[in-house]
């Protein structure tokens, strides 16, 4: 028999990329350099670069969607004579994020109560 491991995905919508940036700071990981203190012995750990988002594992994966375009309801015309629906972004920055099991799920439960969106029909779906 094979275990299910229950997934569960998360729709975000920030105003911007650096208020997702903020937003996910649970799901940054900060590289650090370990030393041992001479004097104390102790062990020191030293931030090393930047911190960056752990954009998978096997435990959770977002998906940057970023800007979502919507027709505004204008017809264009290309430069070939076709016709196209004028296309606007709207203002917000979206990422979406599955999790398996309870991994995180707290910290994805508190971003979504703030964050969370439950579109109808998404841009961008899981498989």
């Amino acid at each position: 028999m094979t275990d299910y491991i229950k997934k569960q995905d998360f729709y975000y919508t920030f105003a911007d990329e650096a208020a997702a940036a903020t937003a996910l700071q649970p799901f940054y990981c900060q590289p650090v350099t370990t030393s041992v203190d001479e004097e104390t012995g102790e062990t020191v750990e030293t931030p090393d670069g930047d911190a960056y988002l752990v954009m998978n594992s096997h435990n959770h994966s977002f998906d940057i969607v970023g800007l979502i375009y919507t027709a505004t309801g204008n017809m264009l015309t290309d430069d070939e004579g076709n016709e196209h629906p004028e296309m606007a972004p709207i203002n917000s920055w979206h990422i979406n994020l599955r999790i398996c099991g309870d991994y995180m799920r707290t910290e994805a439960e508190t971003i979504d109560t703030t964050y969370g969106v439950s579109p109808v029909t998404p841009t961008r779906r899981w498989l």
